[in-house]
């Protein structure tokens, strides 16, 4: 069976990874300066230097984080994926029992903060709560990958105002 994808990236922290990258970059060439100067023989600079490699790193390593991809992938049965530049990671992957509820515009807004959200709103885009026993998860699934998930699991939509 082919998979079916749906990506949402999440890249509003985009300006700040580019700010501390930079910063982390001008560090760079201070430690440059630093280990030039310690080779020269002045051995206090390699303190200096110590300190500038564990700045360089605290700045550096935040933005690992900082811009992801949510990906969904349907190929027999939905698995969440988060993308990060150096690593993939599963969120979870929907089995055994659980509920998909459709969720109105009032409910879009307030998204409970125990429900995981795993799309960028687009929109007008459908969200759905999925509630299973690893947790919930807010998705914003298109109208096939909506009709993929209840065909193939055999579930019902609930509406929002509790009816199948």
């Amino acid at each position: 069976m082919n998979s079916y994808n749906l990506t949402y990236v999440f890249d509003k922290k985009k300006p700040l990874k580019t700010a501390l990258l930079a910063i982390a970059l001008g560090v760079d060439l201070v430690n440059i300066a630093f280990l030039v100067s310690a080779i020269g023989g002045d051995y206090i600079k390699f303190a200096f230097l110590a300190v500038g490699i564990v700045v360089m790193l605290a700045l550096r390593l935040p933005t690992l984080k900082l811009t992801y991809t949510i990906k969904y992938v349907f190929k027999d049965g939905l698995s969440v994926y988060r993308i990060y530049p150096h690593k993939q990671e599963l969120v979870f992957c929907l089995f055994g029992q659980f509920e998909i509820t459709a969720l109105d515009d009032k409910q879009k807004q307030s998204i409970p903060e125990n429900v995981k959200k795993l799309y960028y709103a687009e929109g007008g885009s459908d969200i759905f709560r999925i509630d299973c026993e690893i947790g919930s998860y807010a998705l914003a699934l298109d109208d096939y990958m909506l009709a993929l998930i209840l065909s193939f699991y055999d579930k019902k939509l609930i509406k929002s105002d509790g009816n199948a």
